[in-house]
């Protein structure tokens, strides 16, 4: 069982031990480690969706120059000035669109020198391992490729030069040939050319080989050209990856390259490192890698050697191999140990069956490779390889690995108190906080997770953490409130109401927004003044005219324009008349009310009427119509007798009298036989503008 822990060096591992002056700790580590990082490389990891010219955007925004892209795993590689580097990475690390941003680290190769433990015989790892047993099964199958990750192989090697089928070059040299010996050393070991009389024997025997330098010549190398070597490795038809390198921090990039490469079908094979220790070396330490510790002649592990239970199998730690310019050579390390189980993995691609239906070959290899081992007693989970109990044992797969689980809390970060109702995401399943903030994700496979919590009222906060088999995950959270907007401010609407035909003003008309009326002015102007912002339906309207309606949008502290053309209406015309003229009795009081249409009520008609009692004229003067169409008229001290009312004079400024239509006079009877005795001069006089009028 493998469990991921933050890692504070950049040591990697292959094998020449070479010093790491000048390279320091993970850009992520806690604040302290931070002072002593001097990659002036990140590898960027983008929000899922975001396009290339998103991601450019981003680069230019937070003055990134961008050196590789590997689309495959959805990340980007860029340089940042030397002096700017710890203000950049905080930059990249708090964009909104940025997933994950880590350290390019820089491996290098790991190698022991030539010691007296070591047994001087050539080629005895392959006795060791039972190749040549091996070899009467199967010399496996030009077919199949093994990919070398490393400083470059020599193809003008009289023992390599015809295996290599492919070559690239992802380092800062120029050619993918190699500057030193040892990718052409781990090479040989894997699968020089066999039976040929000439030089050594490959484990692989017939197995291809793939040159992928991913090291620079010096042996060192970033974690992002590994990363695009195991993709390219891939893409390109390898069954087999060999990584004789590796360092001691741990990258999420560097972890999805070889869950790229396993779940296409390929084995993975990483050394696990040389500091003589149980500390975890990356990659050998992913789950999809099988990790490789080294043996000397007597099978006890290599002093160097790391160990544990993380580590897989193990293989002999020193080989005589191919090195550079044809020659050969002793060399030592687990990067010698990893393409013995490379080569071996070729041999089993030619003798396994897909057992589970999955469609690949790589778990069943892989099963074949450590059930196979021996076990020598040293602390390794499967023990030292058998190349012939590989090839001839059976294709189980290993059980898959059980599913953990996420925990936590969320609290607030101002109070500290549990937030309850929250919502936490590990990016496929959802849980929420209970009612002390806690909450719990099940059935979480192994693996690398950007787990996010929220809040209604709180900022979002991430977490990258990584889930092991069986395991519990713990990621706790403390998130700060979102600022409160201040409360918006009222605004207004204001416009004006005219005469579609005229362009004239209209006075008096109503503009209402559904709760409150405004009066236009002399000019047809109106304001409705502290509305809140939001969205309103206005309406015009006014005697004679189609009412018009509008929908505007009143926005904080703003004013909203809404001008209205109003039609006149298809019944009115530019007549008026007389609709009906009522006598009403009250007490000793006669009202005459004379009402005005054309046909909807005509408010200021002047009306003059004519009043008679017995044939007698008792009052002959003017009144004004209200809003009604009315114009009322009071006699005090009615008598008795007959009335007759008679409208003998009706004007107003926009409509003329049809006296063809409606009505001029009307008459009544008032009971009683007293006559009048006399008539007031003042209630006689000229009607005013009041719409009641003493006659």
């Amino acid at each position: 069982m493998k469990q991921t822990w933050k890692a504070t060096s950049i040591i990697i591992a292959v094998s020449l031990l070479i010093s790491l002056a000048g390279f320091a700790s993970p850009l992520f580590a806690d604040d302290s480690q931070e002072e002593s990082l001097a990659s002036d490389r990140f590898i960027v990891q983008f929000e899922p969706g975001m396009s290339g010219s998103d991601m450019a955007q981003v680069h230019q925004q937070l003055g990134g120059e961008l050196e590789a892209s590997i689309p495959e795993l959805g990340v980007q590689v860029v340089s940042v000035p030397h002096h700017e580097r710890f203000s950049k990475s905080q930059a990249y690390r708090s964009h909104s669109k940025v997933r994950c941003v880590e350290p390019d680290y820089v491996a290098e190769v790991v190698d022991v020198p030539n010691d007296p433990y070591f047994d001087d015989d050539h080629q005895w790892g392959m006795f060791k391992v039972e190749a040549a047993q091996a070899w009467d099964i199967t010399h496996g199958s030009s077919n199949t490729c093994i990919a070398i990750l490393d400083t470059g192989i020599d193809s003008s090697h009289p023992d390599l030069g015809a295996k290599v089928v492919a070559k690239t070059n992802f380092s800062g040299s120029s050619t993918a040939e190699p500057g030193n010996d040892h990718g052409t050393h781990v090479a040989g070991i894997a699968a020089a050319i066999t039976d040929n009389g000439v030089g050594v024997a490959g484990l692989g025997y017939n197995s291809s080989l793939m040159n992928v330098k991913v090291l620079d010549d010096d042996g060192t190398g970033y974690y992002s050209w590994i990363a695009q070597g195991i993709v390219w490795a891939t893409d390109n038809g390898a069954d087999v990856i060999n990584l004789s390198l590796g360092g001691s921090s741990f990258s999420s990039t560097l972890q999805q390259a070889v869950d790229y490469a396993w779940n296409h079908g390929v084995v993975v094979v990483a050394a696990a490192g040389n500091d003589g220790s149980s500390g975890y070396f990356y990659p050998a330490y992913y789950d999809n890698c099988i990790a490789v510790a080294a043996t000397d002649a007597s099978d006890n592990l290599a002093s160097w050697s790391n160990y544990g239970s993380w580590v897989d199998v193990a293989a002999p730690g020193s080989a005589y191999s191919t090195k550079t310019d044809g020659q050969y050579g002793y060399m030592s390390g687990t990067s010698m140990a990893s393409p013995y189980v490379a080569g071996l993995a070729g041999l089993v691609f030619s003798v396994a069956s897909d057992s589970n239906g999955n469609g690949w070959l790589n778990d069943e290899v892989r099963s074949r490779i450590e059930d196979g081992s021996d076990d020598v007693g040293i602390n390794v989970a499967h023990g030292r390889i058998n190349a012939y109990q590989a090839v001839q044992g059976s294709s189980s797969p290993p059980p898959p690995p059980s599913p953990g689980q996420i925990s936590g809390s969320v609290t607030d970060a101002d109070t500290r108190k549990a937030i309850s109702g929250a919502t936490v995401n590990n990016g496929t399943t959802s849980a929420a906080t209970n009612s002390n903030g806690s909450y719990t994700i099940p059935d979480v496979s192994q693996g690398t997770y950007t787990v996010t919590a929220s809040a209604n009222g709180y900022q979002s906060s991430s977490e990258t953490i990584t889930v092991a088999s069986g395991q519990t995950a713990t990621a706790n959270f403390s998130l700060a409130r979102e600022a409160s907007p201040p409360p918006p401010s009222p605004g207004q609407i204001s416009g004006s109401v005219t005469d579609a035909d005229t362009g004239r003003a209209i006075s008096g008309a109503t503009v209402n927004n559904g709760t409150t009326s405004a009066t236009t002015n002399s000019n047809g102007s109106y304001t409705i003044s502290n509305v809140p912002q939001g969205a309103y339906t206005v309406t015009a309207s006014a005697n004679g005219y189609q009412s018009s309606s509008g929908t505007i949008t009143v926005a904080s502290g703003q004013t909203a324009t809404a001008n209205f053309s109003l039609a006149r209406e298809a019944s009115a015309s530019n007549t008026m008349w007389v609709e009906s003229i009522t006598f009403i009795p009250t007490g000793s009081e006669l009202q005459i009310k004379v009402k005005v249409v054309n046909p909807e009520p005509v408010r200021g008609a002047m009306v003059r009427l004519n009043l008679k009692q017995n044939g007698r004229s008792i009052y002959n003067g003017y009144g004004s119509s209200n809003s009604a169409g009315e114009a009322t008229y009071r006699w005090p001290r009615a008598t008795g007798g007959e009335y007759l009312a008679t409208v003998t004079y009706l004007r107003h400024s926009q409509y003329t009298w049809d006296e063809s239509q409606g009505v001029t006079s009307a008459s009544y009877t008032l009971g009683g036989t007293q006559a009048v005795e006399e008539t007031c001069d003042i209630v006689c006089q000229t009607a005013t503008s009041e719409t009641t009028n003493s006659v």
